[in-house]
């Protein structure tokens, strides 16, 4: 059994992202359904460290390191935030995995700008793709854009984001029906000759596209907005859109089933959680062109959208029109995204040599 450190954040992109309490739940981690399924494969245990801002910070958190790591022996250390690279001194010979699940510093720069924090992360970056012995990435275009920037093994393997396949899938007509007359109630609406759109995930500058979809839509649409975050309170208070904050993980799947299309307001993510979970309802998905189309096809899977109200109105009205061969398509897509396959995929590549 390999023994697995995880040194990161308290909760993933924390140190990232304008952060919002209401993260803490109802918004799934690839870390927290990624190593559940290791039991009995892989023990995983977690150092977390504080947000690092100064090389005061570093220091502090590097001096824990080392001493939890003379009481304990590891087989791998395993890293998912490039900040918490800077944690590893050259006297640690631990082989170091690096999870790449995100475009660090795009999403930063998005976020904060280029503040003292941002060269602390743009260093991380710089030594996790050197030290590194093992990487995993969300994307076959993930991997690529690592090689470019100088990755130095050749020990990867691409591993996407995934859904809980006993929380995501297809709802029964009358389970829809049925969740509809409750909605209509709890939001005070009328679904009466409506196109549901829906969006679940959180809500920062990185997902600002939200307001482009928000000017898309019309009078015979509604558009619910399922999640939290800074931005919330901006966004503009329309009779078509139904802003419901965080809801709990479990209640996610009752608002993507109900949809006609579900759309994702980011076009330079590759593996979205969120997109998985799509999937998995058997809905068709509209988001902007980018790097997701190593997995979504255009008019297969739903629309793939340049970045302006007119292009998102005719890829709502293209995805609507084909909502049931595309909804059947992702189901079938979403059968190799589970995050027990992913574990699976994981375990075999940590116990490979």
């Amino acid at each position: 059994m390999k023994r697995i450190l995880k040194v990161g954040d308290k909760v993933y992109a924390q140190s990232i992202q304008h952060f919002s309490p209401r993260y803490f739940q109802g918004f799934p981690q690839r870390e927290q359904f990624l190593l559940q399924h290791l039991d009995g494969k892989c023990r995983v245990e977690f150092l977390r460290h504080k947000i690092l801002n100064n090389i005061s910070d570093v220091s502090i958190e590097q001096e824990k390191l080392n001493q939890h790591l003379q009481k304990h022996q590891y087989d791998y250390i395993l890293i998912d935030n490039p900040l918490s690279a800077l944690l590893i001194n050259p006297t640690i010979k631990i082989p170091i995995v690096f999870d790449c699940i995100d475009w660090y510093e795009e999403m930063y720069l998005t976020e904060f700008g280029a503040d003292e924090r941002y060269f602390l992360l743009k260093k991380g970056f710089e030594s996790i793709i050197k030290i590194a012995t093992k990487v995993i990435t969300q994307s076959p275009t993930m991997l690529e854009a690592l090689k470019r920037e100088g990755l130095r093994t050749n020990k990867t393997v691409i591993i996407p984001n995934g859904y809980d396949e006993n929380i995501f899938y297809k709802y029964s007509d009358e389970k829809i029906k049925l969740l509809k007359l409750k909605y209509a109630k709890k939001y005070n609406i009328s679904f009466e000759q409506k196109q549901i759109l829906v969006y679940t995930g959180k809500l920062s500058k990185w997902y600002e596209d939200i307001r482009l979809i928000i000017s898309s839509i019309d009078e015979n649409q509604l558009l619910f907005i399922v999640g939290d975050g800074p931005l919330l309170a901006s966004l503009p208070d329309l009779p078509q859109v139904i802003k419901t904050g965080a809801v709990p993980l479990l209640e996610v799947p009752n608002y993507t089933n109900i949809a006609d299309v579900l759309v994702f307001p980011v076009s330079v993510d590759c593996s979205p959680i969120a997109v998985s979970e799509y999937l998995a309802v058997g809905k068709p998905i509209v988001m902007g062109k980018g790097r997701i189309g190593w997995l979504l096809k255009d008019g297969i899977n739903g629309s793939l959208v340049d970045k302006n109200i007119d292009s998102w109105r005719n890829g709502i009205a293209m995805a609507y029109e084909n909502r049931e061969s595309m909804g059947k398509n992702n189901v079938q897509l979403s059968r190799d995204l589970t995050w027990e396959k992913a574990s699976s995929t994981l375990t075999s590549f940590l116990e490979a040599e």
